[in-house]
């Protein structure tokens, strides 16, 4: 519901704050107060057009704002918010900022959102009523939803398998076009997946074979040049070589650690070297056997180099047709595999699937007529509550009926189409309501139908501009018990020149212009006990309040507490 609303530089309004409540707020004041430039202000935060005749006269921008605790909608406003990027959270401030250049801002929890957002959302939030737009009963898609919410728990039951029937439907529907209608490209699809599977699979690939054949590569590439490096450092550690003068390193280790043998006879303290030179000698005789063992092993054979690089370019030819790795190309294969025999056996799943479907469309077709029954009967029930309803509210010759048709094909909701429809006065037909209906017959209906409607109804907030026009006497008091009786379900708020309607308020602000300077401020104040008094004293007999026009409200106000506490 909307908890406070902000409004700066609007039209008439320098700075005004409004602090509404649960139930019924009552909106009054003298014609011209006012009150219709705050049904405008709510508006724009509910991504109506912005006008730059909106911004007050002299300042650069107007700008409205709305903060409201949206708990009760939350489950079906979050997946909109998310997509916004906008972290749900049960109070959102929601603002509009008309710049006098024309350019027009929206914003949710300080974020910039397209306007188009905010008439989203703002649909969720509030449904308003009167000779302004933004009323949900002149949109023929949502008569649908109004009648199914007004069916109840026996309606969603049939609507809910209806809905998972079609989602099973439809899925079939997707797994059959997948196996392909075309003959001729699902018999040349086989051809291809055979190729790539003989391809791959003739390749015999092994996972870790590419890097075992690259190592092995790089040494056959290189083994004249790794054998004479070997072979040279054989000679140097071990063999040594008097043609060269290359006297072998473990001869020269072997006859220092004799010198310093003898030394050590003299000074123990050499014995440790003597130690390491008998080492080294040991790690230079085990080199030497190493190398001489590699030596006898490595050979160059360009036949087996040829057959390596073949088979590494037969890998490298599979991995750019397949994957980018000998892994990524064996999965390329399976995957094939799958597809190829699912192809194979298309025709027999074809035909599984095809019965498959056809049982499901049986059943969906008799469960869209099970709904469609249980729709037509809560159609009649609605058309009679409503006919009631607003002959309650003086339109004593109005006819109201659910124009029921059938779609062309299913959809999740069945094969209906809903259509409202209303006639207001004797020997006219029934036509469509958003075609027919005028202004003030709007709001009286909206009115009747929200009231029947009231328990399943899940917009929170509900406005009504002026739904007294054009009425009177004992109707005014239906119209006011029927805006209590919503305020128990919603929050609800309405603008008004009715005193009857003011004295079930839950909550009422008085609005008034003021002159200072040259120029006009509209003001609003939240009224008290004394303040409503006088206020519905005023709303009774214009200017003058004496003590008769007092005792008159407090008859008004006891009758409305009296009604009040007879629907808690």
């Amino acid at each position: 519901m909307l908890l406070e609303l902000r409004v700066s530089e609007f039209a008439l309004i320098e700075d005004l704050v409004l602090t509404l409540a649960p139930g019924l707020n009552v909106l009054s004041g003298e014609t011209g107060a006012g009150k219709s430039i705050i049904i405008g202000a709510i508006n724009l935060l509910l991504g109506e057009r912005a006008a730059v005749e909106q911004v007050r006269q002299d300042r650069e921008a107007a700008r409205v704002e709305g903060i409201f605790n949206v708990s009760s909608v939350l489950p079906e406003i979050t997946p909109l918010l998310e997509q916004a990027g906008i972290e749900p959270a049960e109070e959102l401030i929601i603002a509009r900022e008309v710049q006098a250049g024309g350019r027009s801002i929206g914003r949710v929890q300080g974020r910039a959102v397209p306007i188009s957002f905010l008439k989203e959302l703002g649909r969720l939030l509030v449904d308003l009523h009167g000779q302004h737009q933004h009323q949900s009963l002149l949109k023929p898609e949502q008569h649908l939803a109004l009648l199914d919410s007004f069916g109840g728990d026996t309606l969603s039951e049939c609507r809910r398998r209806v809905a998972d029937l079609y989602r099973k439907r439809q899925e079939l529907r997707r797994q059959l076009s997948t196996l392909g209608s075309d003959v001729a490209e699902r018999e040349r699809r086989m051809d291809i997946l055979t190729f790539q599977i003989r391809e791959i699979e003739g390749a015999n690939l092994i996972p870790g074979e590419e890097e075992e054949l690259l190592h092995r590569e790089k040494i056959l590439a290189h083994a004249e040049k790794i054998s004479a490096i070997v072979s040279r450092a054989f000679t140097e550690i071990y063999a040594g070589d008097e043609s060269l003068g290359v006297t072998a390193a473990i001869d020269s280790v072997n006859s220092s650690r004799s010198a310093l043998e003898e030394a050590a006879a003299i000074d123990e303290s050499l014995k440790p070297l003597v130690n390491l030179l008998e080492s080294a000698a040991a790690q230079l005789d085990e080199a030497a056997l190493e190398l001489r063992d590699y030596l006898s092993k490595i050979e160059f054979d360009p036949s087996e180099l040829a057959a390596l690089q073949e088979r590494l370019n037969q890998m490298r030819l599979l991995k750019r047709k397949y994957g980018g790795t000998v892994e990524e190309v064996l999965q390329f294969a399976a995957s094939a595999r799958e597809e190829l025999e699912r192809l194979q056996n298309s025709e027999t799943l074809a035909r599984e699937l095809e019965q498959q479907l056809n049982e499901l469309e049986e059943q969906l077709t008799t469960a869209s007529t099970e709904l469609r029954q249980v729709r037509r009967e809560t159609a009649a029930t609605l058309e009679s509550l409503l006919e009631q309803g607003l002959r309650e509210l003086a339109l004593e010759n109005a006819r109201f009926a659910v124009n029921l048709t059938p779609r062309e094909n299913f959809s999740a909701a069945g094969m209906d189409q809903v259509e409202f429809m209303f006639s207001a006065n004797p020997g006219e037909p029934l036509k469509p309501l958003a075609r027919v209906i005028s202004g003030g017959e709007m709001s009286r209906v909206m009115l009747a139908l929200k009231t029947v409607l009231a328990r399943q109804d899940r917009i929170p907030t509900l406005i009504f501009d002026e739904v007294d026009a054009g009425i009177g006497g004992s109707t005014i008091q239906a119209v006011a018990e029927k805006l209590a009786l919503l305020g128990r379900h919603h929050q609800v708020i309405c603008v008004t020149h009715s005193p009857q309607i003011a004295a079930m308020a839950d909550n009422q602000i008085l609005l008034y212009k003021e002159v200072s300077g040259d120029r006009t401020f509209t003001r609003a104040v939240p009224l008290n006990e004394t303040g409503r008094r006088e206020e519905l004293a005023r709303m009774l007999d214009g200017a003058s309040i004496d003590k008769v026009s007092l005792q008159h409200v407090d008859s008004m106000l006891e009758r409305a507490k009296k009604f009040k506490d007879s629907i808690q």
